[in-house]
């Protein structure tokens, strides 16, 4: 099965026939530039279709599937391949005018009711704007951090300084994690697709943990070149203050690198933003740990070793914590004061007779939510859907990084029944 859009200047009289066959009152005027066809191909024939008008914003006029595949999720692809396409195409929004056969449907897909009573889906072009910042803060800690290793191996090989050296190959680490970024960021931007229903964003995770696998390793080079120095007692007094000039300035490039980094990202936190704050975070309690074991070296040269072992130490602890809070999202570990928080917005809905196997997953910075409930058991099919329905938007819009609440509902069991079956 594969999406097509409609070729405007090729022979499309068999696809017409076939789209007329499928949906009598199917109408597309191919000399307005400004509409275009989307529709589903498998083997040959035409499942369903979409009409789009691209104008300021995207307006959907149409979209149709075959009756007999109806409520098999066909709509939901074919409308998050639109959605992926307008942003791809950059537009900010998809509109819906006639939509009352499919409320539901597009609630489900988080459109909102604008002020003119339509319903529309927004924001393509700030969240694109988003991942363009992120990839150009990542590029331009690259270019820092390049310089940063440079200045800091070179000054500590011309002064003997092991901890400087160290603090330098802890920002060669930087850079890879740095370019790992850029990776992660840009196939995690992918929305879903058929065969991603949740997204791309857990290669954020993937990535965190190889960037924290590239930290333990950097640091246990770090450890086995300098500990025989420090068991040696090898060193030497660092009395030139140059060094210590070198350790304020990367100090202070840091700080600003930070505070750059946090302002640019204020309005996404994903889990590879969040490694790299701190990462860098730790970056500054190194440098200042370095500045530290160049001034005592003047008292005793084995402290500039003694700190470089325990900053490569301290990078190695960095690196496991790192893998291990990633590896337990990649294990969809869960996060049990959301789910509690959850818990207890459900019990305000009077319908809910109990709700329990409260499950999640993450991606990127998506949360997806599994929720069994029980309720009267009197309820017709469609009531219970109204119910859930309202119980899921509700959630969607109270926390705002839950996509989607996929709610099971139970009939609440009899307890003359319960008893008898436990006897």
């Amino acid at each position: 099965m594969e999406i097509l859009q409609l070729e405007k200047n090729g022979d499309n009289r068999k696809i017409f026939q076939q789209l007329k066959i499928l949906d009598p009152d199917f109408v597309f005027q191919k000399e307005n530039s400004s509409t275009t066809l989307f529709y589903i191909n498998e083997d040959e024939k035409i499942l369903g279709y979409a009409i789009v008008e691209l104008a300021e914003k995207a307006y959907l006029k149409r979209i149709f599937v075959n009756r007999k595949l109806r409520n098999n999720g066909f709509g939901s692809i074919l409308l998050k391949y639109i959605i992926n396409w307008l942003i791809n195409n950059n537009f900010d929004s998809l509109v819906v005018e006639n939509h009352k056969q499919m409320n539901n449907f597009l609630e489900k897909q988080r459109f909102v009711k604008n002020k003119d009573g339509f319903y529309e889906l927004g924001n393509f072009r700030e969240e694109r704007k988003q991942n363009k910042r992120m990839i150009f803060v990542s590029k331009f800690a690259i270019v820092i951090n390049i310089v940063l290793a440079l200045l800091k191996i070179i000054s500590g090989n011309i002064f003997r300084s092991v901890s400087l050296i160290s603090d330098g190959l802890n920002s060669l680490s930087d850079l890879i994690t740095n370019i790992l970024v850029i990776i992660g960021l840009k196939v995690g931007e992918n929305p879903e697709d058929e065969e991603h229903p949740f997204g791309h964003g857990k290669i954020e995770s993937v990535f965190s943990v190889i960037i924290g696998t590239f930290i333990m390793i950097t640091a246990f080079d770090i450890i086995k070149e300098n500990i025989m120095g420090l068991f040696q007692m090898k060193g030497e007094a660092i009395s030139s203050p140059i060094p210590v000039i070198i350790t304020v300035i990367v100090i202070v490039i840091k700080i600003f690198q930070l505070l750059f980094m946090k302002n640019k990202t204020k309005d996404y936190r994903g889990a590879l933003i969040n490694s790299l704050l701190e990462d860098y975070k730790a970056d500054i309690v190194i440098s200042i740990s370095v500045l530290m074991g160049i001034l005592l070296s003047r008292i005793n040269p084995v402290f500039d070793v003694f700190v470089g072992v325990s900053v490569a130490i301290y990078i190695m602890y960095s690196g496991y914590n790192l893998i291990k809070d990633n590896a337990l999202i990649l294990l969809d570990s869960q996060d049990e004061e959301l789910l509690e928080n959850v818990r207890k917005d459900l019990s305000e809905f009077e319908e809910i007779e109990n709700a329990h196997d409260f499950r999640m997953t993450t991606s990127g910075k998506n949360i997806y939510l599994f929720i069994d409930v029980r309720m009267n058991k009197s309820l017709t099919i469609d009531e219970a859907h109204e119910i859930t329905n309202k119980i899921s938007k509700f959630i969607k819009h109270k926390y705002k990084n839950i996509k989607r609440v996929l709610i099971h509902a139970e009939p609440v069991y009899d307890n003359d029944l319960i008893r008898c079956v436990f006897k």
